[in-house]
């Protein structure tokens, strides 16, 4: 059976935010990452989802922090990407090549907007002035207001984008992707 893709209800990205208040010593991830099915996807597909896809990022901060006397120091580590193990695809059930290209060039936005989130958190919670008394609340609340920031434009992305099967709103959500990336890649 043959279906055209406009009528496909075509995958989403979850934003996996975890948050850590411990020191982390995992690597930073290289971004933007350019997904491919054969990597990125790896998971067993949800076949009870009405969905195509879903690609799983995460975002993970931490910081170390050192007190003598009213001198603070901090010590941020940012990581981010695709969790492959999360993200699944049903690649059997699209037809034809434009159809896996388009639906490919979806998630890669979720990704993309997920790179945002690592470098416009990393600006909005190391560069911020923080004191021995209010360190601790202010960056969770930092990191909080970014995070709710990017899980909302996630959602407003698949919204308007139909997940990804409503050709002007891909392209434009594309072009405001494009953009905010310009920004932090040189």
């Amino acid at each position: 059976m043959t279906r055209s893709l406009k009528n496909l209800s075509i995958g989403f990205g979850i934003l996996s935010i975890l948050l850590f208040s411990a020191f982390n010593t995992q690597e930073p991830t290289v971004f933007p990452t350019q997904i491919n099915w054969r990597t990125h996807f790896l998971a067993e597909p949800d076949e009870h989802s009405s969905f195509y896809a879903l690609t799983a990022t995460r975002w993970h901060y931490s910081y170390n922090a050192s007190v003598m006397g009213n001198d603070l120091h901090i010590n941020f580590k940012f990581s981010g990407g695709v969790d492959p193990d999360q993200s699944w695809v049903k690649l059997n059930q699209l037809k034809g090549a434009e159809s896996k290209r388009k639906l490919l060039n979806h998630e890669q936005g979720h990704v993309n907007i997920n790179f945002l989130l690592l470098k416009d958190g990393e600006q909005k919670i190391r560069f911020q002035r923080y004191s021995v008394k209010n360190y601790k609340k202010y960056i969770q609340e930092n990191a909080n207001k970014v995070s709710a920031y990017y899980r909302d434009m996630q959602k407003r992305y698949d919204e308007e984008t139909k997940h990804g099967s409503d050709d002007p709103n891909q392209e434009r959500w594309n072009r405001l992707i494009e953009t905010e990336l310009k920004k932090y890649i040189k």
